[in-house]
């Protein structure tokens, strides 16, 4: 057990920092209740079990896939990146697979009293399954990054669903009764910074270019640049539609122009200098993902204590 316990903290420590991503799911499901509080006119207290569920989900399922993507990935690692702890044999298989179960069983576990929120979190468990086994089609996915992006990353938008889920289960109310109309495009532009993200961590410089499959290497630096802005543009303008409609501060806009004014001014830098030290493209997506979360967050959480919608 010590020995597992060993080689586990050198895996998350290099692929899956805990601290970063429980912040990430600390941002994101508060966004969500905050929003949500907001949108059905719930004065409830954030500090529940309710919230460290849905904290739970987000984290929880960000960790099986990253867990299941290890196992999935294992061929091609020890191609391209032999010096990953998987790879290298610094983490073994079985220790991969230990805490696969571990986190499913928990994940599981957690939900098992939030009535509907169980069943769909089976939903989502089903989803990365078939995302776990390539849909069946591993040779098709394999070679074509479009088709894997568009099979996988729904289970983004799903999991930021399953939040709302949980909110209801915590409020009493029925699913057909949320108000979906606003809900949807608030997961959207949750979402859509996370899919830059995604996108922009597989853009590099000419010559950072390998065997591996990258955006860059598929459309070329320019072309993959330009759809990671374009993807975040599309997010700010939903911003810019919930400000505008709902008259919300001028701290909320203030919070979005600036990360996405820092994401564009580093991809006009790396478009006109594509170099390694101009590409790394995937910091500043990050950015502009939590910054777009904590607007969210206090935005609601400050319109939520003085009333609702």
């Amino acid at each position: 057990m010590k020995a597992y316990c060993q080689r586990m903290r050198v895996y998350f420590a290099e692929m899956f920092p805990i601290a970063q991503h429980a912040g990430l799911a600390l941002l994101a499901y508060l966004a969500i209740a905050y929003f949500g509080r907001w949108l059905h006119n719930q004065g409830s207290a954030i500090a529940s079990w309710y919230t460290l569920l849905g904290i739970w989900s987000i984290l929880g399922l960000l960790l099986i896939l990253r867990l299941m993507d290890e196992l999935k990935d294992e061929d091609i690692d020890r191609e391209l990146f032999p010096a990953r702890p998987l790879p290298s044999g610094r983490v073994l298989a079985t220790d991969i697979k230990t805490t696969l179960a571990a986190a499913i069983l928990l994940y599981l576990t957690a939900h098992s009293a939030a009535g509907p929120a169980f069943w769909t979190a089976l939903l989502l468990l089903a989803y990365a399954g078939l995302m776990f086994k390539r849909f069946f089609a591993p040779e098709l996915l394999r070679k074509n990054l479009i088709v894997t992006l568009v099979t996988h990353n729904p289970i983004v938008p799903a999991m930021l669903a399953q939040g709302f889920v949980i909110f209801a289960v915590e409020h009493g109310l029925a699913l057909g009764g949320l108000r979906w109309r606003l809900i949807v495009p608030f997961i959207v532009m949750l979402w859509l910074p996370l899919l830059a993200w995604e996108w922009a961590r597989k853009i590099r410089s000419p010559d950072e270019e390998t065997a591996y499959v990258t955006y860059s290497r598929l459309f070329g630096y320019v072309a993959a640049t330009l759809m990671t802005a374009g993807i975040q543009t599309i997010a700010l303008c939903i911003g810019l539609y919930f400000w505008w409609s709902f008259a919300l501060s001028w701290i909320y806009l203030v919070i979005l122009a600036c990360a996405f004014g820092l994401n564009i001014w580093a991809q006009s830098r790396f478009i006109l200098h594509p170099k390694p030290d101009t590409a790394k493209l995937k910091n500043y997506a990050l950015v502009f993902l939590l910054s777009t979360a904590l607007a969210q967050l206090l935005e609601f959480a400050r319109l939520g204590a003085a009333g609702g919608v």
